[in-house]
């Protein structure tokens, strides 16, 4: 008997065997226990014949017999990615846009409904029970690419096979480490699967520096075994596994002070990707029935029609039923409905898409944005972010929609940043309206290329073109613009300058760590600055 795990329609699905789950099943709560975050393994399983004669070590002499363990594991990384990134509170958008603060979002349902754990994120006041700060999915997903990495070169397979496993392992590997790293700073640095219970093995937070190595050096152990794109977006690519190497050395010049060899290496990255056109309709890009098209670098697949459903933050964009009259629920011309919006664009971002569409006629702005009036006998006026809101033509929504981690937009933007921190203006702008001729059907929307202007233009088509994707903080970051587009104005009960919202917490950008995995292993400590 063999257990299905959906996972998409160009690769079917992945047959596992029942001790492979099993194996899974315990290395699971292992890694929990080991990381804090959940109770004890229990008895029972401590002394369950997946534990081997070593009663504090699993057997895992018949769980890596034929290259179909190797590949249905491999598969199972992207399965513990895309659940590290769809939970309700832990995910790319609470982690990525949330804290870009109040001048972009705000509460949902007529300004009526967002729940502390969200407002504590909002407005940077976390501590370590909020919700968001845990990052067990995380490191579930760093285990299942251990797994892989340990074993794939001891069974039997071809190369190519080994390679395309080992290539997808450390490129999700360095892509978590990545995350994590920028959101906690110092983090467990965890290199082997979690196939003991012994409690000496509890981590403790290595550096971020070297978190930060561990990125650097998965990424050149990804490419040493991915050569070329054929996998499509759903995989490791050579141009994505390269985006994310762009991406993580803009980083480490702007918001680690790394240095000039940073920009060579970005440089460099940017030089391995496809210089890939932009597709003409921005609405094409989230479109449900045009998943992968050819703007989507790296994405995570959703099915819902198989019950693997994207929902997540996406979720908490959508009015209720209730609120909506029964004429326009899930219609064309009408409003997506399901449970409640507890998120929805600040009314001064708002205003930025609506002047955009109307001076400059931004393609962009009813992707981005949406509302509708007469709709609702509650409301004036019903009003949502929209570029993911599943797929609802059939009168019922069904959370659908593709997780996007990297799209070629974001190419020329990586380009134009690049260009910008060496003080080439000119050339920035060149990449910088690659975007903008999209949005506004225009050539040279930009033309102004001093120091400051181009710093502007950077951080207003970021935000305007990213919203709702999850980067746009780290991307403040390192543009160092955060304080300039969060200043103190928003919390005006704080009564000190400092970054973001005034805190002189030397750690502001980074998110405390769980009081319950402290709690439960000694060698973790709170982040300075948090509690």
């Amino acid at each position: 008997m063999y257990t299905i795990v959906p996972y998409h329609k160009k690769c079917g699905k992945r047959k596992i065997p029942p001790h492979v789950l099993a194996f899974y099943s315990l290395s699971y709560l292992l890694l929990r226990e080991r990381l804090g975050e959940s109770p004890a393994v229990p008895v029972f399983l401590r002394s369950s014949r997946a534990i081997g004669g070593n009663s504090d070590q699993l057997n895992t002499t018949n769980m890596w017999v034929d290259e179909s363990d190797v590949t249905g594991a491999t598969t199972g990384i992207y399965f513990e990615l895309r659940n590290a990134f769809r939970q309700n509170y832990t995910n790319q958008f609470f982690w990525g846009e949330l804290r870009v603060g109040p001048a972009m979002w705000d509460r949902g349902t007529n300004r009526s409904l967002m729940d502390s754990d969200m407002l504590e994120v909002l407005h940077s006041l976390l501590n370590g029970g909020t919700s968001s700060v845990s990052w067990t999915n995380l490191y579930t997903c760093i285990n299942q690419c251990n797994s892989v990495i340990k074993y794939a070169p001891s069974v039997e397979m071809s190369d190519e096979t080994r390679s395309y496993c080992l290539g997808n392992a450390y490129f999700v590997r360095a892509y978590v480490y990545y995350w994590i790293a920028r959101v906690w700073g110092d983090a467990p640095v965890i290199l082997t699967p979690t196939e003991s219970t012994g409690r000496e093995i509890y981590p403790s937070r290595s550096p971020r520096a070297e978190v930060y190595a561990q990125v650097a050096q998965d990424i050149e152990s990804a490419l040493t075994h991915i050569t070329s794109n054929a996998k499509g977006c759903y995989y490791a690519t050579v141009d994505n596994i390269n985006m994310l190497k762009a991406d993580f050395a803009l980083w480490m010049y702007a918001a680690q002070k790394g240095g000039d060899s940073y920009l060579t290496m970005a440089g460099e990255a940017l030089d391995a990707v496809t210089r890939t056109p932009l597709l003409g309709k921005f609405a094409d890009v989230f479109d449900v029935k045009n998943k992968a098209n050819k703007e989507i670098a790296f994405a995570l697949h959703v099915d819902a029609t198989n019950e693997v459903h994207s929902a997540s933050y996406i979720q908490r964009f959508i009015w209720g039923s209730t609120q909506v009259k029964a004429s326009y629920r899930n219609v064309e011309g009408g409003v997506p409905v399901s449970s409640n919006q507890w998120f929805c664009y600040a009314d001064e971002f708002i205003g930025e898409l609506k002047r955009n569409k109307e001076q400059n006629n931004d393609q962009r702005s009813d992707v981005t944005y949406m509302e509708r009036t007469g709709v609702s006998d509650m409301y004036e006026k019903i009003g949502w972010p929209n570029k993911f809101t599943g797929d609802w033509s059939s009168g019922t929504l069904l959370y659908d929609d593709d997780l996007i981690l990297y799209r070629y937009a974001q190419y020329y933007m990586f380009r134009a940043e690049l260009y910008y921190y060496r003080k080439q203006y000119k050339e920035a702008l060149g990449e910088l309206n690659v975007v903008a001729q999209r949005a506004y059907g225009k050539a040279d929307f930009y033309t102004s290329a001093t120091q400051q202007d181009v710093l502007e233009a950077l951080a207003a088509e970021n935000r305007w073109e990213f919203a709702e994707e999850g980067n746009l903080w780290f991307t403040y970051i390192r543009l160092g613009y955060i304080d300039t587009y969060c200043p103190l104005k928003y919390w005006p009960n704080t009564g000190v300058e400092g970054g973001v919202g005034g805190s002189t917490n030397p750690n502001i950008y980074l998110f405390p760590i769980s009081t319950s995995a402290i709690n439960k292993n000694s060698n973790l400590r709170q982040t300075e600055g948090w509690s």
